[in-house]
């Protein structure tokens, strides 16, 4: 696929920084795509990659309520929001997902003197699983470009397929609120990404997982050696009873929790779980523990700033 190229400026009082638009497809700027945002000055430092399921408008950058970007580009670090499904939410079903982050990542890297050493990847729920299954895309030699992950960072992220499949099947009626739902979304989502039900055939399942506890092996988490990872999530099971009628098997800790047990097995040497209390709050200021108010983003620049190579 050819890559076309959009280029403008922003200028507002909280940010000024140059920004570029890439996408694969000249018909359709939507999908497929990615913003880079670029620190001022001639140094970079490193690359940040979020990818979301729609991009940001450069106007609105300077108006986000959270602090990260600012840091990351405060710090050198130059930051990427990629687009790489037209599904919502996307699990990488379709194996060119992380194909389409590797060729968004390659066309910055070959226009602007990043380091390829220091390139970070990470994100929210579906986002932190699609970063972690990038990761390992690239840490399996599949990467086109030999694009290699320094760190990645995931927040509150659904990891087993398989558990999530079961858990919305089995407990979807009995959930509340968002959860349930999001039970009703995923029940579409896997009746369209998926040819034959878990019940019959388990293998796309767990080959779509980043780890899957019912595989019983660490084969998917060691796709992982030799990249940082930094995981964070909020297990406040008395909020997850209360509020949304959720068991441990029905929120993400459940995954998390195992993904770490296996690389600890596996004697990960930069691996990081970091478990909240009372910080998980909505935009509306309501009580959700599923929430990137959960990160101290500070701390997450500082990890990236602190495994970046001169």
């Amino acid at each position: 696929m050819l890559f076309c190229l959009l280029s403008l400026c922003l200028s507002q009082a909280t940010l000024a920084n140059e920004t570029r638009q890439y996408y694969l497809n000249s018909q359709d700027s939507s999908t497929f795509c990615s913003l880079l945002v670029l620190p001022e000055g001639s140094t970079i430092k490193g690359l940040i990659v979020r990818d979301y399921s729609r991009l940001p408008k450069p106007e609105d950058l300077g108006n986000s309520p959270y602090q990260w970007s600012n840091l990351a580009l405060e710090n050198q670090l130059a930051i990427l929001y990629t687009v790489s499904s037209k599904v919502f939410p996307e699990l990488y079903a379709d194996p060119r997902g992380p194909m389409y982050i590797d060729q968004l990542i390659q066309a910055v890297l070959h226009d602007y003197p990043i380091p390829r050493n220091n390139i970070f990847i990470g994100g929210i729920s579906a986002s932190g699983f699609r970063a972690l299954r990038y990761t390992q895309y690239c840490n399996a030699g599949k990467s086109e470009f030999d694009i290699q992950i320094k760190g990645c960072f995931a927040v509150d992220p659904p990891l087993d397929i398989v558990r999530f499949y079961q858990s919305v099947h089995w407990n979807g009626d009995r959930l509340k609120a968002g959860m349930k739902e999001e039970a009703e979304l995923m029940k579409a989502y896997f009746k369209n990404n998926y040819a034959l039900p878990l019940e019959e055939f388990a293998e796309p399942y767990h080959e779509n997982s980043v780890y899957s506890y019912s595989s019983g092996n660490c084969d998917r988490p060691a796709l992982l050696l030799g990249t940082a990872i930094l995981l964070i999530h909020e297990p406040d099971i008395e909020w997850w009873l209360k509020e949304r009628n959720a068991s441990y098997f029905d929120i993400n800790s459940f995954d998390i929790t195992g993904l770490v047990t296996c690389l600890q097995y596996l004697e990960h040497q930069d691996l990081e779980l970091i478990e909240t209390s009372g910080k998980g709050f909505d935009r509306a200021g309501n009580r959700n523990c599923h929430s990137w108010t959960i990160v101290d983003e500070e701390y997450l620049i500082n990890w990236i700033l602190a495994r970046c190579e001169e």
